[in-house]
């Protein structure tokens, strides 16, 4: 079977639309997909220590942060996973969290206002969850 090519060239035309639509759609997919990692980070004043190292491997761990209502830090929210929770929920959700992964740690971001209180509290449901190792957020001072 042999073609035939039009000796004019033609009318071909190649219908851009879809090429078009899918730049769209990845263009949203990967604003979307930045935006939400950025989201991860409630803001909060973190405290400063002279010692403080960067982890070496903080990927991978749950996110948990204490953020404080005002200065006095008599009042707190508990941010996990983006959504406000109650200590009493931290130690299920970490059981079954080490249930998937036995390697799981958690990571601490409290606020520098934050009474040492609501800290021990979220330890202590960490500990009751069975999270054995934990990583507090701080600034590095400049000394």
């Amino acid at each position: 079977m042999k073609f035939k090519i039009p000796a004019e060239g033609g009318e071909d035309e190649i219908n851009m639309a879809p090429m078009i639509d899918m730049v769209f759609l990845l263009l949203i997919f990967f604003m979307v997909a930045s935006h939400m990692s950025k989201m991860d980070r409630t803001p909060v004043e973190l405290p400063v220590a002279d010692k403080s190292k960067v982890p070496e491997r903080a990927h991978g761990r749950q996110l948990i942060t204490i953020r404080s209502h005002d200065q006095t830090g008599e009042e707190v929210d508990v941010i996990m996973n983006l959504k406000p929770v109650q200590v009493e929920e931290i130690a299920p959700y970490v059981s079954k969290l080490l249930s998937e992964d036995p390697k799981a740690e958690v990571y601490l971001r409290a606020d520098r206002y934050a009474k040492h209180k609501h800290v021990k509290k979220v330890m202590a449901a960490c500990a009751e969850g069975g999270v054995v190792n934990v990583i507090f957020a701080t600034f590095e001072s400049g000394n």
